[in-house]
C-alpha cells in the first residue's frame, strides 16, 4: 500500500473510530481512548471520573498502553482523584494537557500503531472507500 493511501486508510479508520464504529482490536481501543479523551478535553477530569464507568477508564488505560502513551495510561487510572477537591482537578487536568496538549498527540500515536498493524483493524470495505481495494496489500 501507498503511503498515500495508507495515510487515506487511517484517516477513515480514525473517522470511523470517533463515530464510535469499527469491530477490531484496534478500532475498539481507539474508540475507548477518544471516549474519555472527549470528555476530558470538553468537561475536565473530574466530569470524566463522574461521567465513566470505573471498566471503561481501565479499558481506555489499556487502549493508552495498546498505542504506546504509557503514561496517559496511569493519569487515566488516577482520574477519580480529580473529584476530590477543585486544586486536585486542575492538577489532573494540567497534567493532562502536558501528555497531550491536543487532539494530534493520539492522532499520531494511532497512526504508528495503524501503520505497524493494519491488521488489528476492521478492514474499509469497498463501498466506504472505493480506492482502497484497487492499491496492493
Amino acid at each position: 500500500m501507498t503511503q498515500a493511501l495508507a495515510s487515506q486508510a487511517a484517516e477513515v479508520v480514525w473517522s470511523r473510530a470517533r463515530a464510535d464504529l469499527g469491530n477490531g482490536p484496534g478500532d475498539r481501543h481507539l474508540r475507548a481512548l477518544l471516549l474519555v479523551h472527549g470528555i476530558v478535553t470538553n468537561c475536565g477530569p473530574a466530569h470524566a471520573a463522574i461521567s465513566c464507568e470505573p471498566a471503561e477508564l481501565t479499558v481506555a488505560a489499556e487502549a493508552c498502553r495498546y498505542l504506546g502513551l504509557d503514561d496517559l495510561a496511569a493519569l487515566l487510572l488516577r482520574l477519580p482523584d480529580a473529584t476530590g477537591s477543585d486544586s486536585a482537578e486542575r492538577l489532573l487536568d494540567e497534567e493532562y494537557y502536558e501528555l497531550v496538549p491536543d487532539d494530534a498527540t493520539i492522532r499520531r500515536a494511532f497512526e504508528q500503531r495503524y501503520a505497524t498493524t493494519p491488521d488489528d483493524f476492521e478492514e474499509i470495505t469497498a463501498r466506504r472507500f472505493p480506492r482502497y481495494h484497487t492499491a496492493e496489500k
